[in-house]
This record gives C-alpha cells, structure tokens and sequence, in this order.
C-alpha cells in the first residue's frame, strides 16, 4: 500500500508539473520575444559593438532554446530533465542578458527574483534549490566587485547615469536577500503542496481500506446470511405444503404460529443485514430526554422480559438532555436491551441507569446479570458476523456501535462488578461539527 501510495504521488506530480511546464514553454516565447526587443532597443541606444554583439547573440540563443524547448514538449512531453535543464540555462540567459544591459545597473537585473523563485519552486530536491541560489548569488556578487572595483568602466549603460557606489551595494545586498527570501518562500510552498497532496492520497487510501474491508464482510456475511435464511425458508416450505395437502387440520394453527415465527426471524436477519450494508442516513437531531427515551425502550421490552422471566429497572433522576437522533439512539438502546435480555437467566434483573457523567456528557447503562463476556469474545464483539446466539446473525452490536459513533459517541462492552456485562451507550453533550452527513466510514473505524 505504501509503495503504491508513492507511485501515485510521482504520478501526480509529474503530471501537474507536466502541464506547468507546457504552460509556462509557451507563454516563455511569447514574453520572450518583448523582453528581446527591450533589450535591443536598450542596446541600440548606447551603440557600443561588444554590447551589441553580447546582447545579439543572447537574444539568438534564447529564441533558439525557446523553440527547441517548444518543439521537444511537443514531441517528448516533459521529462526528467525539463526542470534542471531550464533552471539553468534560464539562469545563466538572464546573467548574460543582465551583463550586456549595464550589469548591477542593469533595468533587467530584477529579474533574478523571479527566476531563483521559480527555480525553487520547480527543484526536485534542497541540493538542486542551494545550488542554483548559490549560483545566482555568486554571479551576482563577482559582477558588483568588478564593477564597483572600475574593472569594467564601460559596463554601464551611459544614458541611465552612474548612480553613488553606496547605493549600488546596498541595492545588490537587498537583491541578494530578496533572493534567499525568495528561495525559503519557494521551498516552503512547494513542501507545503507536496504534503497536502500526500495527505490527501493517505486519506484516500485509508477510506478504500475501509471500503475493501467493508466489502469483504459484506461478502462473508452475504453467505451467513444465505445460511441463516435456508434453514427457516425450508421450514416455512414443508409447513405450507402440509397445510395444502391436510386442510383443516387441528395443527394447522400451531403451523401458522410456527410460520409467523420463521418469517418475522427471517425479516429481523434481513433489517439488521440492510442497517450494515447500506450507508448511515444524515442524522435528524433535535434535543432529547434520554430519560424519556430509555422509559419507552423498557415499555416495548416487557413483553419479552416476561417471556424471559427477567425484571426490567431504571435507575436515574431526570430530565438528561443530549442532542442527538431520537429515532437512531432507539435502536441502539433497543438492541442494547434485547442483548441484555436473552444473556438473562430466569428470575434476574436487567437495569439500565440514566446519568450525565462529570465532562457533562450523557451515558446509559445496561447491566445484566448473564454469564458475562468472555474473553475470546471480549475483542471481536464488535466485528460483523461475531455471535454467541444460535440464530443469530452478530450485526446488532456493529450497527449499534456505527449509530453511536455517527454522533460522535461510544458503545462499550465490558464485565459487572458482581458479574454479568454492562454495555455503555455514551453520547457527547454536543455533536462534533460535520456530523450531520451520512459517514459510512465511522461504522468501521
């Protein structure tokens, strides 16, 4: 994964860089042939031979990079040389071009910023970025000592005036570090893009992670689940036909009773597949007594308490506020409550206590006085598929945990402390920001 999360980043980047570079090979010979033709008309103003030949020959050799470039993108597209080899001829154009143009007081000497700033940019690598500031620096101090030191009185262009000694080394000093500005600026911005890039292929690669890992459970379970339905279809089957043959039977009752039974299992195997599969809906959120809430979760659990023989109790004052999904925290408290139920020997009690705990978020409390988690089953509650129920199909507590994470909050199993299992829904007293999507990802985090 990782190895493939680098190709992806060189991949990417070489494919922007790519498209930079195209870009900036034709707008290059567009400014190029205006800057040419400024610095012919300077040229021409001050009609020295040298500086007319130096300047034409530049302006011929910079034209002809330019094509060849032009033409070489066009046929090659960009390659692993396209970036040093154009930082530095571009570098050592704009030397001869600021040499044949007045050196230090030469009108074109700014230009040195922009091409250590692209430079920087561009570079591969620190080595590649110091060396090419170390190189314009260099050239840049040799030209202002020879110079300021009269080794070469007719460099200057005469018509521009010779501006205090003073004043030129102060200008190439704040040059020079413009320049390394520039280059720390460039550096950082291009780390800055390198890292966001990154963190958004990690990000990708950890959400297909958990899309794979999703799938592969839903792949597993898909054939549990098949299982699970053979069994109750097959009686489901039989019954029907024994009904169709024996009309009017005195079993008939007792089959449709049975019927009744193996189809709403059959149902309650499907809900609980389909709350999985299928992503978690936006959340409906509204302020909810949770007090309020687990009364009606108790009420819809008599029935099958007295089944069980178990005894259901709440403990807690209220009002406990929390924002949250009423409809949504039901469900996890319901399958919570059955759990706790069918763990549940005969003549126990199942409690549930209401209670805000010290940070001031909102926690419910399931204790049962069942044989308790055992260990080998402590870690993998959670995880699709895990049950200890003979028709069960281990998908309650995952989608339990996924609603209960959608807002921000925790399901917990854990032991009694005179036995049994305590499961803890807890729910923050405010929802995190961005909650409010459906988040397929929480559910498997």
């Amino acid at each position: 994964m990782y190895s493939q999360t680098l190709r992806n980043f060189d991949d990417i980047q070489i494919k922007h860089l790519g498209r930079t570079f195209g870009r900036m090979v034709r707008m290059r010979l567009r400014v190029g042939v205006v800057i040419a033709l400024l610095a012919l008309g300077a040229t021409l103003l001050d009609p020295v031979p040298w500086r007319q030949v130096w300047v034409g020959l530049v302006v011929l050799c910079a034209g002809g990079f330019s094509l060849y470039e032009a033409r070489r993108y066009a046929r090659e597209g960009f390659t692993a040389r396209s970036i040093p080899l154009n930082i530095w001829v571009g570098l050592l154009i704009q030397q001869s071009m600021v040499l044949g143009t007045g050196g230090i007081t030469s009108p074109v000497l700014p230009t040195l910023l922009p091409v250590v700033f692209m430079g920087s940019m561009a570079s591969q690598g620190q080595r590649q970025r110091w060396w090419l500031l170390g190189a314009g620096l260099v050239a840049l101090t040799a030209m202002a000592v020879a110079q300021l030191s009269g080794w070469l009185p007719g460099l200057p262009l005469p018509y521009l005036g010779s501006p205090p000694p003073v004043l030129l080394g102060v200008g190439v000093t704040v040059l020079g570090l413009l320049c390394m500005g520039a280059t720390f600026i460039g550096a950082a911005l291009r780390r800055t893009f390198d890292n966001m890039l990154a963190e958004a292929l990690a990000h990708r690669d950890e959400l297909l992670a958990v899309h794979r890992a999703h799938a592969r459970e839903l792949e597993a379970l898909s054939a549990e689940i098949a299982h699970e339905l053979k069994n109750p279809l097959a009686t489901v089957k039989g019954l029907t036909q024994l009904m169709a043959r024996e009309p009017g039977r005195a079993q008939s009752a007792e089959r449709l009773q049975v019927l009744t039974a193996e189809v709403a299992r059959m149902q309650g195997i499907l809900e609980e597949f389909l709350n999985f599969s299928r992503p978690l809906v936006p959340l409906a959120v509204s302020a909810v007594d949770l007090v309020a809430l687990c009364d009606e979760a108790l009420m819809l659990h008599e029935g099958l308490a007295g089944e069980h023989g178990v005894q259901l109790e709440r403990m807690g004052s209220g009002p406990v506020m929390a924002a949250c999904d009423p409809r949504k925290v039901k469900q996890v408290l319901m399958n919570l409550l059955h759990n706790a139920l069918e763990a549940s020997p005969r003549g126990s009690r199942v409690t549930v206590r209401v209670e805000t705990t010290p940070s001031g978020d909102a926690r419910v409390s399931v204790r049962d006085e069942g044989p308790g988690l055992s260990q080998e089953l402590a870690g993998r509650a959670f995880e699709a598929g895990v049950t200890t129920k003979a028709r069960g199909s281990g998908l309650g507590l995952t989608v339990a945990r996924a609603l209960a994470r959608q807002h921000g909050g925790e399901v917990t199993l854990g032991g009694g402390p005179q036995g049994g299992c305590v499961a803890e829904l807890l729910l923050p007293r405010e929802l995190p920001a961005g909650v409010l999507g459906p988040v397929r990802e929480v559910a498997h985090a």
